[in-house]
């Protein structure tokens, strides 16, 4: 049996909260990542951006708000959603057109790098 002093943890009840706790704290982590993600993700789209800048931004916001980043993501996430619910892009032809034609470009991508080509070869 493992005491406090030889540097071992103890297994049983004790050992399982932890892990738990650790679970939950793991997932809660992610989740906040994903809105972060996603909010970069639609400035990204939206501006122009590279994630760097997409970040920067948030973050920038963030600081001169004084509010937690993480909350701001979120509020963007949600705010942009909706106002794509509310007004549709004027140009939704062009990203269907995009999205149902993306696995041909797919299999482009691939014929390129299996024949020795750049992936950016048109």
């Amino acid at each position: 049996m493992s005491t406090a002093t030889d540097g071992h943890r103890p297994s049983g009840p004790l050992q399982s909260d932890d892990e738990e706790r650790i679970s939950e704290a793991v997932r809660d982590i992610a989740e906040q990542r994903a809105h972060i993600e996603q909010a970069k993700g639609m400035l990204m789209f939206i501006y122009g951006l590279d994630e760097h800048a997409a970040f920067d931004l948030l973050r920038w916001q963030s600081q001169q708000h004084n509010v937690k980043l993480r909350l701001l993501a979120e509020q963007v996430v949600k705010d942009i959603a909706e106002l794509g619910k509310r007004k549709p892009l004027e140009n939704r032809l062009d990203h269907d057109r995009v999205l149902l034609t993306a696995h041909q470009r797919v299999v482009d991508l691939a014929d390129r790098r299996r024949n020795g080509q750049s992936p950016t070869d048109a």
